[in-house]
């Protein structure tokens, strides 16, 4: 089956920038496109509000807490495998300490760095909308 013929997997993504840095990890060598660096994120549950669960991520994957999302962008994408839907979301000075867990190699970067990170290719215009928007 075309990934285009079946529903696109509903992603929220939070960029996190503290201090003008972007928070990013790299996924694991076992995960889909591993190896790549990501935001935090994950798949929306039914019902639930894009924007939350772009927080609820945030907070279940680095311990981070945000006050809110602001809208950055929405990025249709189809792999091979399978179609997303990114419904990216900005949050600035999220409280806390980034939690390590499973090994996974976080960082805080410079915008102008992002660019230089192998990441999955529907990140490309949210790296542009970062960009734009933290310029």
């Amino acid at each position: 089956m075309n990934p285009d013929d079946r529903p696109a997997v509903e992603i929220a993504v939070a960029v996190a920038v503290r201090a003008g840095l972007v928070l990013v990890a790299r996924r694991g060598p076992g995960s889909h496109l591993g190896g790549f660096w990501e935001f935090p994120g994950g798949k929306i549950s039914e019902g639930e509000d894009p924007a939350a669960a772009a927080l609820r991520e945030l907070r279940e994957e680095t311990g981070l807490s945000g006050g809110s999302a602001e809208p950055l962008v929405l990025v249709v994408h189809a792999y091979p495998d399978r179609s997303v839907r990114l419904h990216a979301f900005l949050v600035r000075e999220p409280a806390g300490e980034v939690v390590v867990d499973g090994g996974r190699d976080w960082r805080w970067v410079e915008p102008p760095a992002l660019g230089a990170l192998e990441m999955p290719e529907a990140n490309g215009p949210i790296l542009r909308a970062v960009a734009w928007r933290l310029r």
